[in-house]
């Protein structure tokens, strides 16, 4: 029995080393939001802008295993998280799927504070889609990695955010800075998912309240 459960816990280390080495993807579930009777309309246009380095000096900036591949759209849309192994050295990466992209995620988080706080955030077949004023949302920084530590293993997640628009709430750029931080025993595969999901929570709710003193000015004028 004792030399059962050596050869599971050899298995199990090989197996999670592979892992931490290699790409993931991932898939999100986007944040879902009720749009409001009333209020007023708006568009969302979220704006990829983050900065991705070959060999970057902290965790926070955004990374991938393969370096060639910093410049590649397709790629970099989706990154949105890198592995380290117990001293901080960088491993694999995490990308969402395709078809997902930091993107669409955080720009769902976003229309879903805005929402929250009374706007009415039209889609692409809204008839007042065209004329609707914008609200650009700026991804300065999304990005989530390992910090090791002796009595436990962190994920830590930097979100930076800009948000202006073409009407008078949002003239003067909004911005959303948050961090996010979980301690664990060890990281699974499994636990990217619902930290980046707690980290999209986090930008609808500071959106929320960010947003709604705006919506109270714009009833009052």
């Amino acid at each position: 029995m004792t030399l059962m459960r050596t050869v599971c816990a050899i298995v199990a280390t090989a197996l999670l080393s592979a892992c931490a080495v290699n790409r993931t993807e991932i898939t999100i579930p986007p944040q879902t939001s009720t749009q409001p009777a009333g209020g007023v309309a708006v568009v969302v246009d979220p704006v990829d802008a983050r900065r991705f380095e070959a060999a970057p000096s902290l965790p926070s900036i955004p990374s991938l295993k393969e370096s060639s591949q910093i410049n590649d759209k397709q790629i970099t849309s989706r990154a949105l998280a890198r592995k380290r192994n117990g001293y901080g050295a960088a491993l694999g990466d995490v990308l969402l799927v395709p078809q997902q992209t930091v993107a669409s995620l955080v720009g769902a988080a976003v229309t879903a504070g805005l929402r929250d706080s009374g706007y009415r955030v039209l889609e692409a077949n809204d008839p007042e889609y065209a004329g609707a004023p914008r609200i650009t949302v700026q991804i300065v920084q999304f990005w989530t990695w390992v910090t090791p530590g002796f009595a436990q293993i962190k994920l830590d997640n930097v979100t930076d955010l800009t948000l202006q628009g073409n009407l008078p709430a949002f003239a003067t750029p909004v911005a959303i800075s948050l961090t996010e931080s979980k301690g664990y025993g060890a990281i699974f595969e499994s636990d990217w998912g619902p930290f980046i999901a707690s980290a999209l929570t986090k930008i609808r709710e500071r959106v929320r309240t960010a947003a709604a003193p705006r919506t109270a000015a714009l009833v009052r004028e």
